[in-house]
């Protein structure tokens, strides 16, 4: 990994499912799930800065919300674990009991094992983010309260509810700034450098976490091109045809939605548009990303009709959009929106109804799609056939849909604790 520019920090934590009742159909802040991890983001970085040198040459930490829609998702997160210094995980009960946090623990840690650290804990800078359970593993809960310092309030509640209730701000702040130290020192006190990772994909958690209760269908109705990807009239590769074509190859969103799936702990299943796809659909959650250039002729047209007419409501389909279509593209999309309006049995929240009328850019694509699987999962919860661990968890049912009861506020400070 020569030539790569070293970083601080890589951030772990537990992705939160998005709730369609918080939609607002813009990807706006106040609508992301982990915003309090992505203010804790920009905190830490922010007290990174102030303690770095201004020659050590490394930038400050990585957040996966960085990712730019269109890049490769899981290389991106590849290459941060590979040029990180320090691995700071964020506590909380979804990151033991989901299996995607412990890859990249595993990931990380075989890295510093291939470096020569012994043992790769010692680069590890972990934040109790929400209180664990006893019957969770606490492996090096004893340095994350230790990092929060002596406040019992951070022991007993974790930093996140430090971070939003405003009577705690100085506490919260105390313990970046010792987050912050120690990312310093360990960075560049005795420097690791960026080093060849192992793809994530090959990697599993370290952790006893719940096996996934139901696995993800990510469906593609596209026009087979050359390598998979999606093919102009034209005869060009999409988003290499002409200017305001279809940004990104079909393939690639259909990455980025397995990703997101993968975040929210379901076991991911990629398929084309056949009668299999249909009886698979039926017993799982889904997408099912619709390119209108798959409907161009007769016979793909009616069997597409019939296939979107037995979708049940956690079964989502999703039209991508070419913002500038010539005449024929326009026309196409036309009827695959009628087909989809009249089919009905899709869930009918802002956001499903946002797929069905189509997104036109990575950006709106990106914005959306966390929520249209959370919102799939829950649909299955609610009419679908259910299947539970048996493994004991604070975020049963295992679907991705409901917030565990791990967010209660705790009680403000008395007058003396506001003091400590």
């Amino acid at each position: 990994m020569t030539g790569q520019q070293g970083r601080y920090f890589f951030l772990s934590y537990a992705h939160s499912p998005p709730l369609a009742s918080g939609w607002t159909g813009t990807g706006s802040a106040s609508s992301d799930p982990d915003r309090w991890v992505r203010q804790f983001f920009l905190d830490l970085s922010e007290s990174v800065r102030e303690h770095a040198s201004p020659r050590s040459g490394l930038a400050p930490g990585f957040f996966d919300h960085e990712i730019s829609p269109g890049l490769d998702w899981k290389t991106s997160i590849t290459e941060a674990l590979g040029t990180a210094e320090v691995f700071v995980p964020l506590y909380s009960p979804r990151y033991f009991a989901w299996s995607w946090p412990g890859r990249e623990w595993a990931c990380f840690s075989d890295r510093m094992i291939s470096s020569g650290i012994e043992v790769p804990f010692t680069r590890f800078a972990p934040v109790l983010w929400i209180p664990l359970p006893s019957h969770q593993p606490r492996d090096g809960l004893a340095d994350a309260l230790e990092l929060g310092g002596a406040a019992p309030f951070y022991a007993e509640n974790g930093l996140q509810t430090l971070l939003r209730i405003a009577s705690y701000r100085k506490h919260y702040e105390r313990v970046v700034d010792r987050v912050a130290r120690r990312i310093v020192q360990l960075a560049e006190g005795v420097p690791v450098r960026p080093s060849q990772v192992r793809n994530i994909d090959e990697f599993s958690s370290p952790f006893p976490v719940e096996e996934a209760t139901a696995q993800f269908a990510i469906a593609t109705a596209a026009p087979a091109g050359q390598n998979g990807t999606v093919s102009r009239y034209d005869g060009h590769e999409a988003g290499r045809g002409k200017p305001g074509g279809m940004e990104l190859p079909l393939t690639e969103y259909a990455d980025y939605a397995a990703s997101v799936a993968e975040q929210l702990d379901f076991a991911v299943l990629r398929v084309g548009i056949d009668k299999k796809t249909g009886e698979l659909l039926a017993n799982n959650p889904g997408v099912i990303l619709i390119d209108p250039r798959y409907i161009a002729d007769e016979q793909r047209r009616t069997a597409f009709r019939s296939f979107v007419a037995g979708l049940k409501s956690w079964a989502l389909p999703l039209l991508i959009v070419d913002p500038s279509p010539d005449a024929r593209t326009a026309e196409l999309t036309h009827q695959v929106r009628a087909i989809l309006t009249a089919a009905g049995g899709n869930a009918r929240t802002d956001p499903a109804l946002q797929a069905v009328n189509g997104v036109s850019s990575p950006k709106d694509f990106s914005a959306l799609m966390p929520v249209l699987v959370a919102e799939a999962g829950r649909q299955y919860l609610r009419h679908g056939q259910i299947y539970r661990s048996a493994a004991p968890s604070a975020s049963q049912p295992r679907l991705a849909g409901h917030p565990p009861a791990d967010q209660a506020l705790i009680p403000l400070p008395s007058e003396e604790e506001k003091d400590v």
